[in-house]
């Protein structure tokens, strides 16, 4: 692979410019450096994750401490400050989204705002330099008075910013919101805000130092790429993944760019390619012993691999890979081939497909042909690979079951170069709920590894599954985890529309090929509409005898239509179709039915017509395939997309009935599960036999026997098939709400026994309180204090603190810290002791605090009373953290100092910072000192938060040097 530049690099051009920023965070990650925003090194990265983030173009974590820390970036190639512009106004609706969602977190500064654009540049400095005073205050007071020193640049900017936020509060509110309010709101946004300026023509200030660390972390010396190329390679999968990546981590990274040709530092030696020639020139049978549950297709069996060739093939072998048999035309046609004439349409649907399917020669590719059934779409695919890949060979995973079929096929390295993967009905590969990710990220490695190539996935899909395997994932989407792996998947796919009928025109072209075969010509005179390949495929004839039937016949088709509408496999079992057809049988016809009903009423669904199969057909395992203990079924393609189209509403409760105890797979089971889930059914039988591999379908059912009041069998289940603590303290305050306080407490302990969940005691205390019963609840909380429930310990000692009782406040709060290492209570004492006058014993209890190792609680309670403007219990709070020389509150007592004068001070605060790894303490004592117009030390300080790790600091040093 040649060089190439980044456009980060060199600006301008191809890539989106969202995704080009996008890349600047993912080498980032690739190479283990910190990114604008994010003190520490992030671990995952997400792309467009509205669902989760309100600004959610570019999503930054890190999740490896005791909490997750983000960055939420949203990115725009301009962006005008005026209140009156559409996108600062939609900005900051998602900042104040965010506040709604993460407030804490924000507040905290475990999460901040990120924004990036290119421009205005002067408006932009100004909102980042804006933002930087507000994060250097205490409170919104204090920047209220040291903006008027700013300068008129940073008046205009906060100008706009609050009455953008005055107009949006307002929309969602009658009245007017109060100013306090909106300075609040402003405010809160501002000291969290991150702006970047990323040049849309001009190279990246980021982008000279991540090439840099690609060159020395991840990159080998002797590879072909160079940092550049990476770059553009990021920015490319940036694009391709967009919001479908999912979570995005180096390892995804790495996978990816090895994939292309990148050496990395650390992987293992690639394939040799002497190896791969040599499996290509022995295609013996040898390589297909490896997956023995792969059907590779043969002329007849026992000839050898050699001839599993597809221009070797006949046309006979086209049924076996699903080509739908043709109507009999009810005429002397014995000498007919075994499938009419095929009627191609070179300057339509045929040339598209058959120009993909050549192009595949010259690389590995995915082509997806999607279109209704019967369309012709199989048939079009088995004549593109015999017209333009007569000398590839052919496999078609099929048994025991076709997602394992598959994973087999290419784990096993049975796919050599040059092979079609025939994937007919693909949504029975990719949308199979246990098998979504595995299948989709190993047909990414297959069509990614150019040393496994060149090879053509050849599928076939129905629009409703493309479209689902296409579009975002809906919220609450039950299929699934390995969404993201089938959505990055789809974006490799190249789609043929396969269109319902045929036009006027190519009929016309097709007139001599008609009159040359009964069957077309029996299709041309009675099809409607153009839709030859419908009735050729028998799907007028097929609908017709469903249509026609009645009885016990109709009840086992519905049972078949529904089975599948709601999940279950292509292959259904005898028993399954016995059992769950007895419950769509009325009342008066059951009484008419003789005991051999299932057995005849099945026959005359199997019976083929005119040469075509039934409504059901039955399977029969092909050689070499594993055999069957007893009769599998097929429920003809045309009535499946018919039953999901017609058939919306609940099931008779015969079918899961049938689905727990006759499914054919526990796949099949899980799936039939998760439509009754949806369908609210109760067939508990079903979701316990279920939940062996999916947990989620009995919590689901227990929480609806709870909601209906059967709350014996729902603590029976708990016990006996899913001990969760979670759920006995659910059920715990359902019993508590009814009345039954006795239970609901024995509930409450077990809860807590089994898992340390302690929601049960908590909502039973809290109705009890509800109801004036002080004393029951006060007798719940101590159990659950000595038990070490923080919340428990809290409401103790503020309850005996409010009766005067400090001795036993003081001693619930201390036995909550030093036993059970919560500090929640001692805090809550220590802010009451504040509010009362008392600060030398709040002092007292802050210093518990700090010496037991819990200054992190000091400081975020400190960031939490700042917030609410209540000075006096922050500085109660910093002081302790401090004297353990918490970074941040040696941060915030330096900027303290400064403002008070105490210059020195400050600095030594902000240098012990610093050494403590927080070098925005000095980077902030900077900005106040530049705000103040001292300018020299501004440069000082800078310089030695820049040498201490700040990123920040670096940039404001380029600044000022580019603007000397």
């Amino acid at each position: 692979m040649s060089r190439g530049a980044s456009s980060i690099g060199s600006g301008g051009g191809g890539t989106i410019y969202e995704y080009r920023v996008a890349a600047l965070d993912l080498v980032g990650l690739l190479c283990s450096v910190q990114v604008p925003g994010l003190d520490v090194v992030p671990d995952s990265v997400y792309l467009q994750k509205a669902n989760d983030f309100p600004l959610d173009d570019v999503v930054v974590l890190n999740r490896q401490g005791p909490y997750e820390l983000a960055v939420q970036r949203q990115v725009k190639r301009t962006l005008e400050i005026v209140s009156s512009s559409g996108p600062w106004r939609k900005t900051m609706g998602q900042c104040l989204a965010s506040l709604e969602s993460f407030g804490d977190e924000i507040d905290a500064d475990r999460h901040r705002l990120g924004l990036t654009a290119s421009g205005p540049i002067t408006g932009l400095e100004s909102l980042r330099d804006l933002a930087a005073s507000a994060a250097a205050q205490k409170s919104v007071a204090d920047f209220l008075q040291e903006l008027p020193r700013l300068g008129q640049s940073y008046h205009r900017v906060w100008k706009h910013l609050t009455q953008t936020v005055s107009d949006l509060l307002a929309e969602s509110d009658v009245n007017a919101p109060e100013q306090e309010l909106v300075h609040r709101s402003a405010y809160r946004i501002a000291r969290r805000l991150v702006v970047q300026i990323e040049p849309t023509e001009q190279i990246s200030p980021r982008f000279p130092g991540l090439c840099a660390a690609l060159q020395e972390r991840v990159v080998q010396a002797d590879t072909e790429v160079d940092a550049a190329g990476v770059f553009r390679m990021v920015e490319e999968l940036a694009q391709e993944w967009g919001p479908r990546g999912g979570a995005i981590d180096a390892a995804m990274l790495r996978n990816r760019l090895s994939a292309r040709g990148v050496a990395l530092r650390g992987d293992p030696p690639a394939r040799s390619a002497v190896v791969v020639h040599r499996r290509v020139e022995q295609p013996g049978a040898e390589a297909l012993t490896q997956a023995v549950q792969v059907q590779t297709l043969t002329s007849r069996t026992g000839r050898s691999a050699r001839l599993d060739v597809i221009g070797e093939l006949k046309p006979s072998d086209a049924l076996r890979l699903e080509v739908h048999p043709a109507v009999d035309a009810d005429v002397g046609s014995g000498a007919l081939g075994a499938l009419p004439p095929y009627i191609a349409r070179p300057d339509g649907v045929d040339g598209q497909l058959r120009r993909m399917v050549a192009q595949s020669a010259n690389g590995s590719q995915l082509v997806m042909v999607v279109g209704g059934s019967s369309t012709g779409k199989t048939r079009a695919c088995w004549e593109a690979v015999r017209a333009e890949l007569p000398s590839w060979r052919i496999v078609h995973p099929l048994a025991p079951d076709r997602p394992a079929a598959l994973l087999r096929a290419l784990q096993d390295d049975v796919l050599e170069p040059r092979t079609v993967l025939w994937l007919n009905e693909a949504q029975l590969y990719f949308l199979v709920k246990d098998y979504t990710a595995q299948v989709s990220s190993a047909l990414q490695d297959l069509l990614t590894d150019s040393q496994r190539g060149p090879v053509l996935v050849l599928g076939t899909m129905w629009p409703t599954y493309w479209n689902h395997l296409a579009d975002d994932p809906a919220e609450g989407d039950e299929l699934h985890d390995g969404m993201g792996a089938v959505h990055q998947l789809a974006n490799l796919a190249l789609t043929v529309t396969m269109p319902p009928a045929f036009n006027a025109r190519e009929l016309v072209d097709a007139a001599a090929l008609v009159a040359s075969d009964p069957r077309l010509r029996l299709a041309r005179s009675r099809a409607t509409s153009g839709r030859i390949t419908q009735f050729l495929a028998g799907a007028p004839h097929l609908v017709r005898r469903y249509e026609q039937s009645d009885g016990a016949a109709r009840a086992i088709l519905h049972a078949a239509m529904d089975a599948r509408r709601c999940g279950h496999g292509p292959l259904l079992t005898e028993e399954l179709l016995r059992t769950a057809a007895e419950g769509y049988i009325d009342e008066a016809t059951w009484h008419t039915l003789d005991e051999g009903w299932f057995t005849s009423s099945l026959a005359e669904l199997l019976k083929p017509r005119r040469k075509l199969p039934g409504p059901l057909t039955r399977y029969r395992p092909r050689p070499g395939e594993p055999s069957i203990d007893s009769p599998l079924y097929q429920l003809a393609d045309i009535l499946h997309e018919k039953g999901r189209t017609t058939r919306k509403g609940k099931p008779p409760a015969s079918l899961w009935e049938a689905a727990a105890t006759h499914s054919r797979t526990d796949a099949d089971m899980r799936e039939l599960a998760e439509a009754a889930r949806a369908h609210q059914a109760d067939c508990e039988a079903l979701y316990v036999r279920a939940s062996g591999g999916d947990g989620s379908l009995l919590t689901w059912f227990i929480r609806r026997l709870i909601a209906l009041g059967r709350f014996r069998r729902a603590e029976e289940l708990i016990e006996e098939r899913y001990r969760s603590g979670l759920l006995l303290g659910e059920l715990s305050a359902a019993v508590g709400l009814s009345g039954q306080y006795g239970d609901s407490e024995r509930l409450a302990r077990r809860a807590f026994t089994i898992s340390g969940n302690r929601q049960g005691h908590r909502r039973l205390a809290h109705h009890l309180l509800s109801l004036g019963m002080r004393r029951d609840a006060t007798r719940v909380y101590s159990w659950a204090a000595d038990h070490g429930d923080p919340s428990a310990a809290r409401w103790l000692a503020g309850h005996y603190e409010a009766q005067g009782d400090r001795i036993t406040a003081d001693r619930l709060a201390c036995a909550a810290l030093t036993e059970h290492s919560s500090p929640a209570a001692l805090l809550a004492l220590a802010q009451s002791r504040v509010a009362a006058g008392e600060v030398t014993d709040a002092a007292r209890l802050c210093k518990i605090i700090a010496d037991h190792g819990h200054a992190d609680a000091l400081v975020a309670r400190a960031r939490e009373r700042s917030d609410h403007r209540d000075h006096a219990a922050a500085l109660c709070f910093y002081r302790a953290a401090a004297a353990v020389e918490h970074p941040k509150a040696l941060e915030w007592m330096s900027w303290r100092c400064d403002g008070q004068g105490h210059h020195q001070q400050a600095e030594d605060l902000a240098h012990a910072a610093a050494a403590r790894g927080n070098s925005h303490a000095l980077h902030g004592l900077a900005h106040l000192r530049f705000a103040k117009g001292h300018l020299q030390d501004a440069e000082r300080l800078n310089r030695a938060a820049a040498q201490a790790g700040s990123l920040s600091a670096r940039e404001w040093l380029a600044r000022r040097s580019l603007a000397a």
